[in-house]
């Protein structure tokens, strides 16, 4: 064999040899694996690398808001599957506040955590965190304020009236003073969105009990009428009263509200609606119409007020306390 002949036999099975062992390189730099994309899964052959430089070589492109497994960074050596989500628009109304928004899941509660949406213990959010659809295109959420206030009411005492028969009708004498107490109450005021939805009592809680007032209540009835004292603090001129007669109310014992009580009388149907005639009846059996008349329980006047009630120093001065007597007590003031 000539030398030219050897040259190019050697050549050729160089040639040969590096072909095969470049076919050999190439397979052992592919590697077979699954892309799972928009729910459906392609199985192909492809040369080593990161995801991005394989998903680009079968025309798949990540976009700003894609998400891919493994990251777009990982380097490809062995089989395994790629997962690709596109990302999409959902609509988020949270609050007051409206946007649009990209997400790559599915379930509300991974949407929200992509989206770093943090909610609050009592939030409301449409469609329920455990929802998960094909495309939930719009999220609802409600923020919820829950907010307790403490307030301090008072508790009104409570009037206890013990009968005593060592006493007159129509006087009385307090054994215990009355005192308020005071309850704390806690409200809770709901609001949705700042708007408030409801408002209502948690608990009442009595921190100091109220003390009753307990009154001894005259029922000792007075025989003949107020003794008239000998104080001479109502001068009244009876003439100027004569108009008025002794009045129609005559008790069994004579006692009547005579001209000044009469006048007295009518003075009070005026100012409470009760009729005249009640009281002449009171004015008789109190005072037998004496604008002087005392007691030594300290009752005075015409109706023997207390001197609670106010002055009795003139027949106005004891209408104006008959009136405050009746507007506190009724007419059981006089046990009527």
């Amino acid at each position: 064999m000539s030398k030219f002949k050897k040259i190019v036999v050697a050549l050729s099975v160089t040639t040969v040899l590096s072909s095969g062992a470049y076919i050999a390189n190439e397979e052992y730099n592919k590697v077979a694996l699954a892309i799972h994309l928009d729910d459906n899964t392609i199985g192909v052959k492809v040369k080593k690398g990161t995801v991005r430089d394989i998903l680009s070589s079968q025309g798949i492109e990540l976009g700003n808001y894609d998400r891919v497994e493994p990251s777009a960074d990982t380097h490809i050596t062995k089989g395994e599957t790629i997962r690709v989500y596109k990302a999409r628009d959902i609509v988020i109304k949270d609050g007051d506040k409206v946007e649009t928004r990209k997400t790559t899941y599915k379930k509300v509660e991974d949407i929200l955590k992509e989206l770093e949406i943090k909610l609050g213990e009592n939030d409301k959010v449409t469609p329920d965190l455990t929802t998960e659809v094909g495309f939930v295109d719009t999220i609802t959420i409600t923020r919820v304020d829950k907010v307790q206030d403490v307030t301090k009411e008072t508790i009104a005492f409570e009037t206890v009236e013990e009968k005593d028969d060592s006493m007159y009708v129509g006087e009385r004498a307090v054994v215990t003073s009355g005192k308020d107490g005071e309850k704390e109450i806690v409200k809770e005021t709901v609001k949705e969105n700042g708007n408030i939805v409801s408002e209502s009592v948690v608990s009442e809680n009595v921190t100091v009990e109220p003390v009753k007032e307990v009154v001894k209540v005259g029922t000792k009835e007075r025989v003949g009428g107020a003794v008239a004292s000998s104080y001479s603090g109502n001068n009244v001129n009876t003439q100027q009263y004569a108009s008025y007669g002794g009045g129609s109310v005559v008790l069994s014992n004579g006692n009547t509200a005579g001209s000044v009580g009469s006048y007295a009388a009518q003075q009070m149907q005026a100012r409470t609606g009760v009729s005249a005639s009640t009281w002449e009846y009171i004015i008789a059996r109190e005072s037998n119409g004496q604008v002087n008349a005392r007691n030594a329980s300290g009752a005075s006047g015409l109706f023997q007020t207390m001197p609670g009630w106010g002055s009795t120093a003139t027949v106005e001065d004891q209408i104006n306390a008959a009136v405050k007597a009746y507007n506190s007590q009724g007419l059981r003031a006089w046990g009527v």
